[in-house]
Protein backbone atom coordinates (compact mmCIF):
# COMPACT_ATOMS: atom_id res chain seq x y z
CA UNK A 1 0.00 0.00 0.00
CA UNK A 2 1.22 3.29 -1.08
CA UNK A 3 0.73 6.39 1.57
CA UNK A 4 2.72 9.12 0.17
CA UNK A 5 0.46 11.90 -0.73
CA UNK A 6 2.09 14.27 -3.90
CA UNK A 7 1.50 18.18 -3.62
CA UNK A 8 -0.85 18.19 -6.19
CA UNK A 9 -3.25 15.63 -4.60
CA UNK A 10 -2.84 17.52 -1.38
CA UNK A 11 -3.70 20.70 -3.07
CA UNK A 12 -6.87 18.81 -4.35
CA UNK A 13 -7.49 18.05 -1.01
CA UNK A 14 -7.23 21.74 -0.10
CA UNK A 15 -9.62 23.17 -2.78
CA UNK A 16 -12.61 20.38 -1.90
CA UNK A 17 -11.90 21.66 1.63
CA UNK A 18 -12.30 25.65 0.38
CA UNK A 19 -15.36 24.42 -1.53
CA UNK A 20 -17.44 23.06 1.57
CA UNK A 21 -19.19 25.91 2.15
CA UNK A 22 -21.15 25.28 -0.24
CA UNK A 23 -22.09 21.77 -1.05
CA UNK A 24 -24.46 22.39 -4.36
CA UNK A 25 -21.65 23.87 -6.09
CA UNK A 26 -18.97 21.25 -4.43
CA UNK A 27 -21.10 18.36 -5.95
CA UNK A 28 -21.90 20.26 -9.27
CA UNK A 29 -17.77 20.82 -9.95
CA UNK A 30 -17.30 16.88 -9.00
CA UNK A 31 -19.57 15.93 -11.66
CA UNK A 32 -17.99 17.95 -14.31
CA UNK A 33 -14.44 16.11 -13.57
CA UNK A 34 -13.34 13.56 -16.04
CA UNK A 35 -11.72 11.26 -13.08
CA UNK A 36 -14.29 9.06 -10.97
CA UNK A 37 -14.97 10.46 -7.47
CA UNK A 38 -16.83 8.66 -4.87
CA UNK A 39 -18.43 10.96 -1.80
CA UNK A 40 -19.20 9.49 1.59
CA UNK A 41 -21.04 10.11 4.61
CA UNK A 42 -19.07 9.64 7.95
CA UNK A 43 -20.82 5.68 8.48
CA UNK A 44 -19.67 5.00 5.03
CA UNK A 45 -22.77 5.73 2.91
CA UNK A 46 -22.10 6.56 -0.40
CA UNK A 47 -23.46 10.59 -0.81
CA UNK A 48 -22.22 11.62 -4.37
CA UNK A 49 -20.84 9.66 -7.58
CA UNK A 50 -20.21 11.13 -10.19
CA UNK A 51 -20.88 10.64 -13.83
CA UNK A 52 -17.07 9.91 -14.80
CA UNK A 53 -17.25 6.87 -11.79
CA UNK A 54 -20.54 5.26 -13.48
CA UNK A 55 -18.96 5.62 -17.10
CA UNK A 56 -16.04 3.86 -16.16
CA UNK A 57 -17.62 1.34 -13.77
CA UNK A 58 -20.54 0.90 -16.41
CA UNK A 59 -23.33 1.96 -13.72
CA UNK A 60 -26.45 3.20 -15.29
CA UNK A 61 -26.35 5.78 -12.86
CA UNK A 62 -25.43 7.72 -9.90
CA UNK A 63 -29.23 7.12 -8.18
CA UNK A 64 -28.07 3.29 -7.74
CA UNK A 65 -25.20 4.15 -5.52
CA UNK A 66 -26.40 6.93 -3.61
CA UNK A 67 -28.20 6.07 -0.39
CA UNK A 68 -27.72 2.29 -1.47
CA UNK A 69 -24.04 1.24 -1.09
CA UNK A 70 -21.80 1.40 2.01
CA UNK A 71 -17.81 0.62 2.01
CA UNK A 72 -17.65 -0.03 5.33
CA UNK A 73 -20.07 -2.63 5.53
CA UNK A 74 -18.86 -4.06 1.73
CA UNK A 75 -17.15 -7.74 1.86
CA UNK A 76 -15.71 -7.15 -1.32
CA UNK A 77 -13.75 -4.29 -0.22
CA UNK A 78 -12.76 -4.79 3.07
CA UNK A 79 -12.24 -8.97 2.75
CA UNK A 80 -11.72 -9.92 -0.76
CA UNK A 81 -9.52 -6.87 -1.58
CA UNK A 82 -7.81 -6.76 1.43
CA UNK A 83 -8.50 -3.21 2.12
CA UNK A 84 -10.18 -3.16 5.41
CA UNK A 85 -7.54 -1.62 6.63
CA UNK A 86 -7.70 1.37 4.61
CA UNK A 87 -11.14 2.08 5.38
CA UNK A 88 -10.90 2.10 8.67
CA UNK A 89 -7.54 4.26 9.07
CA UNK A 90 -9.76 6.34 6.28
CA UNK A 91 -12.92 6.86 8.08
CA UNK A 92 -11.44 7.86 10.44
CA UNK A 93 -9.44 11.02 8.79
CA UNK A 94 -6.53 10.04 7.61
CA UNK A 95 -5.27 11.27 3.93
CA UNK A 96 -3.85 8.09 2.18
CA UNK A 97 -3.28 6.50 -1.04
CA UNK A 98 -3.02 2.95 -2.30
CA UNK A 99 -2.16 2.03 -5.75
CA UNK A 100 -3.15 -0.73 -7.96
CA UNK A 101 -6.15 -1.55 -6.31
CA UNK A 102 -8.90 -4.18 -8.79
CA UNK A 103 -12.25 -2.44 -9.37
CA UNK A 104 -14.35 -5.63 -8.61
CA UNK A 105 -16.57 -4.95 -12.30
CA UNK A 106 -17.93 -8.61 -11.50
CA UNK A 107 -19.92 -7.61 -8.28
CA UNK A 108 -20.55 -4.28 -9.39
CA UNK A 109 -22.19 -5.99 -12.54
CA UNK A 110 -24.13 -8.63 -10.11
CA UNK A 111 -25.00 -6.06 -8.32
CA UNK A 112 -26.37 -3.11 -10.93
CA UNK A 113 -27.91 -3.31 -14.23
CA UNK A 114 -25.30 -3.48 -16.99
CA UNK A 115 -26.46 0.12 -18.96
CA UNK A 116 -24.26 -1.05 -21.93
CA UNK A 117 -23.96 -4.28 -22.79
CA UNK A 118 -21.11 -3.40 -25.42
CA UNK A 119 -19.34 -2.98 -22.32
CA UNK A 120 -15.87 -4.51 -23.28
CA UNK A 121 -13.97 -3.79 -20.57
CA UNK A 122 -12.23 -7.14 -18.88
CA UNK A 123 -10.26 -5.45 -16.09
CA UNK A 124 -9.55 -2.04 -14.51
CA UNK A 125 -6.76 -1.32 -11.59
CA UNK A 126 -7.04 2.11 -10.34
CA UNK A 127 -4.90 4.26 -7.44
CA UNK A 128 -7.17 5.59 -5.13
CA UNK A 129 -6.82 8.67 -3.06
CA UNK A 130 -8.86 9.31 0.00
CA UNK A 131 -9.01 12.13 2.51
CA UNK A 132 -11.46 13.80 4.40
CA UNK A 133 -13.25 17.49 4.30
CA UNK A 134 -14.06 18.62 8.18
CA UNK A 135 -16.97 20.43 9.18
CA UNK A 136 -16.55 23.65 11.34
CA UNK A 137 -16.51 21.52 14.79
CA UNK A 138 -13.20 20.09 12.97
CA UNK A 139 -15.30 16.52 12.60
CA UNK A 140 -15.43 14.66 9.65
CA UNK A 141 -18.06 15.94 6.61
CA UNK A 142 -17.44 13.28 3.88
CA UNK A 143 -15.17 11.11 2.87
CA UNK A 144 -13.41 11.79 -0.64
CA UNK A 145 -12.48 8.97 -2.86
CA UNK A 146 -10.73 9.53 -6.34
CA UNK A 147 -9.73 7.27 -8.41
CA UNK A 148 -6.89 7.36 -11.66
CA UNK A 149 -6.93 4.41 -14.05
CA UNK A 150 -3.80 2.64 -13.61
CA UNK A 151 -4.09 -0.21 -15.98
CA UNK A 152 -7.19 -0.82 -17.97
CA UNK A 153 -8.23 -4.38 -19.94
CA UNK A 154 -10.74 -4.16 -22.71
CA UNK A 155 -11.24 -5.76 -26.08
CA UNK A 156 -10.80 -9.87 -26.66
CA UNK A 157 -11.16 -11.27 -23.59
CA UNK A 158 -8.16 -14.07 -24.00
CA UNK A 159 -5.67 -10.70 -25.04
CA UNK A 160 -7.02 -9.12 -22.06
CA UNK A 161 -6.75 -11.61 -19.15
CA UNK A 162 -2.76 -12.85 -21.06
CA UNK A 163 -1.89 -8.71 -20.68
CA UNK A 164 -3.29 -8.64 -17.45
CA UNK A 165 -1.13 -12.08 -16.38
CA UNK A 166 1.99 -10.63 -17.66
CA UNK A 167 1.70 -7.28 -15.98
CA UNK A 168 1.32 -8.97 -12.85
CA UNK A 169 3.99 -11.32 -13.49
CA UNK A 170 6.77 -9.06 -14.57
CA UNK A 171 9.04 -10.28 -12.06
CA UNK A 172 9.05 -13.57 -12.99
CA UNK A 173 11.15 -15.11 -15.91
CA UNK A 174 9.10 -15.30 -19.34
CA UNK A 175 7.43 -18.58 -20.24
CA UNK A 176 4.99 -18.73 -23.15
CA UNK A 177 3.48 -21.78 -22.00
CA UNK A 178 2.56 -20.46 -18.22
CA UNK A 179 0.99 -17.46 -20.30
CA UNK A 180 -0.95 -19.43 -22.78
CA UNK A 181 -1.54 -21.73 -19.36
CA UNK A 182 -3.36 -18.49 -17.72
CA UNK A 183 -6.16 -18.11 -20.73
CA UNK A 184 -6.91 -21.85 -21.04
CA UNK A 185 -5.31 -21.87 -24.42
CA UNK A 186 -2.54 -24.35 -26.64
CA UNK A 187 0.78 -22.56 -26.79
CA UNK A 188 0.34 -22.45 -31.21
CA UNK A 189 -3.14 -20.78 -30.84
CA UNK A 190 -2.23 -18.58 -27.86
CA UNK A 191 0.67 -16.88 -30.03
CA UNK A 192 -1.05 -16.89 -33.09
CA UNK A 193 -4.17 -14.92 -30.98
CA UNK A 194 -1.98 -12.92 -29.53
CA UNK A 195 -0.29 -11.40 -32.97
CA UNK A 196 -3.41 -11.24 -34.40
CA UNK A 197 -5.20 -8.81 -32.02
CA UNK A 198 -2.05 -6.94 -31.28
CA UNK A 199 0.54 -7.07 -34.20
CA UNK A 200 3.47 -8.41 -31.59
CA UNK A 201 4.27 -11.28 -30.00
CA UNK A 202 3.50 -12.02 -26.43
CA UNK A 203 7.48 -11.99 -25.51
CA UNK A 204 7.40 -8.44 -26.95
CA UNK A 205 4.75 -7.55 -24.18
CA UNK A 206 6.59 -8.47 -21.57
CA UNK A 207 9.89 -6.97 -22.82
CA UNK A 208 8.15 -3.71 -22.95
CA UNK A 209 6.97 -4.14 -19.65
CA UNK A 210 9.99 -5.30 -18.07
CA UNK A 211 12.16 -1.98 -20.07
CA UNK A 212 9.49 0.23 -18.44
CA UNK A 213 10.10 -0.93 -14.96
CA UNK A 214 14.08 -0.72 -15.52
CA UNK A 215 13.34 2.55 -16.87
CA UNK A 216 11.49 3.57 -13.64
CA UNK A 217 14.16 1.99 -11.11
CA UNK A 218 16.56 3.53 -12.98
CA UNK A 219 15.65 7.17 -11.83
CA UNK A 220 16.22 5.93 -8.43
CA UNK A 221 19.87 7.41 -7.51
CA UNK A 222 19.38 5.57 -4.52
CA UNK A 223 20.27 2.30 -6.45
CA UNK A 224 22.99 0.94 -8.39
CA UNK A 225 22.56 -0.09 -11.89
CA UNK A 226 23.04 -3.79 -10.65
CA UNK A 227 20.56 -3.29 -8.25
CA UNK A 228 18.25 -1.95 -10.48
CA UNK A 229 18.49 -5.03 -12.84
CA UNK A 230 18.33 -7.09 -9.51
CA UNK A 231 14.89 -5.39 -8.58
CA UNK A 232 13.83 -6.31 -11.37
CA UNK A 233 14.18 -10.23 -11.84
CA UNK A 234 17.47 -9.91 -14.09
CA UNK A 235 21.07 -9.97 -14.17
CA UNK A 236 23.13 -6.97 -15.53
CA UNK A 237 25.56 -8.83 -16.79
CA UNK A 238 23.08 -10.95 -18.70
CA UNK A 239 20.60 -10.72 -21.69
CA UNK A 240 18.36 -8.10 -20.30
CA UNK A 241 21.32 -5.09 -20.81
CA UNK A 242 21.85 -5.66 -24.63
CA UNK A 243 17.80 -5.79 -24.89
CA UNK A 244 17.18 -2.93 -23.10
CA UNK A 245 19.66 -1.10 -25.54
CA UNK A 246 18.33 -2.84 -28.31
CA UNK A 247 14.93 -0.95 -27.09
CA UNK A 248 15.66 2.46 -25.77
CA UNK A 249 18.43 3.06 -27.90
CA UNK A 250 21.03 3.65 -25.16
CA UNK A 251 22.36 1.71 -22.57
CA UNK A 252 21.14 1.56 -18.93
CA UNK A 253 24.10 3.52 -18.00
CA UNK A 254 23.60 6.34 -20.67
CA UNK A 255 19.88 6.14 -19.88
CA UNK A 256 20.59 6.54 -16.08
CA UNK A 257 22.47 9.65 -17.41
CA UNK A 258 20.13 11.38 -19.21
CA UNK A 259 17.48 11.47 -16.81
CA UNK A 260 19.24 12.32 -14.40
CA UNK A 261 20.78 15.71 -16.02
Amino acid sequence: MEEHISTQQSNLAQSFQSAFGNEDLLFQLVDLFPIPIEIFAPDGTTVFVNRACCELWNVPGPEHIIGNYNIIRDPVVNDELGLREYVRRAFEGETLSVSDVKVPLDDLSNRYEARDSSFDVFALYTDITCFPIWDKHQKIAYIVNIFITSSLYQGSPDIARAKEYMDKHWLDEFELSKVAEAVNLSIYHFARLFKKHTGETPYSYYKKIKIEKLKEKLRDKNLSITETFTACGVDYNGAFARIFKEVVGMSPSEYRESVMK
